[in-house]
């Protein structure tokens, strides 16, 4: 057996400690990694319109299954580029064509869910209870064609979708922003992910809300829709293994 001269132990040692000192994601994705809780116990203290609008902070009741979770996400909704107007009207399936094309997958239910909520359990990704204004969803609601947005001449889909269009460059709420620095998981577009549980009818689902549903947090699913439904309020963004 060779013995290793000492200037090439010195290599490989640097060789070693550079690879350990890599970040476990890539530069436009942020490491989310705790425990997922299927379902969680909040107190409210506003409840309106058939909604809990701010719940007691700190107050969080966990409740099974526990699911370990550690993936990198996305910083912003595809095309994951701050100051860009995220992608709509795409299918589930196109979504997971997208995400695959760069070397990524679509998250799942749990992953998007402790992303948005961090490690206190949040009710929406900046805090305790919902504060007007801080993500992109309190737009007031624009009558749509549903004629036009399911027309087969893509012309006349876009020019639908470019007249109810609401939603904002990614990034531009900057209270809009996870625990984990994930920006825009709440308002703006509504995101495609793989479901995690198992009740839903479909392997597809929904999170989020977007622009016009100002309700929205960190939990709650659109479980309503297949993986070949397409709407003008739709989006996604990518997950990839650690």
């Amino acid at each position: 057996m060779r013995r290793i001269r000492g200037e090439e132990r010195l290599t490989l040692e640097g060789l070693i400690l550079g690879l350990l000192a890599q970040p476990p994601c890539p530069r436009d994705m942020v490491l989310v990694e705790g425990v997922h809780h299927e379902h969680i116990q909040r107190v409210c203290t506003d409840y309106r319109q058939g909604k809990c609008w701010g719940f007691v902070p700190g107050l969080v009741m966990l409740e099974p299954r526990a699911t370990p979770i550690r993936a990198c996400i996305d910083r912003y909704e595809w095309p994951n580029q701050k100051g860009v107007e995220p992608a709509v009207m795409m299918r589930f399936v196109e979504a997971e064509a997208s995400c695959a094309s760069v070397g990524k997958r679509l998250c799942t239910e749990f992953e998007w869910e402790l992303a948005c909520e961090g490690p206190r359990h949040l009710g929406w990704p900046y805090g305790w209870a919902q504060r007007p204004g801080s993500c992109n969803s309190d737009r007031p609601f624009m009558p749509y064609s549903e004629t036009k947005l399911m027309s087969p001449d893509a012309a006349v889909r876009d020019a639908e979708v470019k007249r109810v269009w609401q939603g904002a460059p990614s990034g531009s709420f900057r209270a809009c922003t996870s625990p984990f620095g994930v920006v825009d998981l709440v308002g703006n577009v509504e995101e495609w992910v793989s479901t995690s549980r198992p009740e839903w009818p479909h392997r597809s689902a929904l999170k989020g809300g977007y622009w016009s549903k100002a309700h929205s947090g960190c939990r709650g699913t659109n479980e309503a829709h297949g993986p070949t439904f397409r709407y003008y309020e739709i989006g996604f963004r990518c997950c990839k293994n650690v």
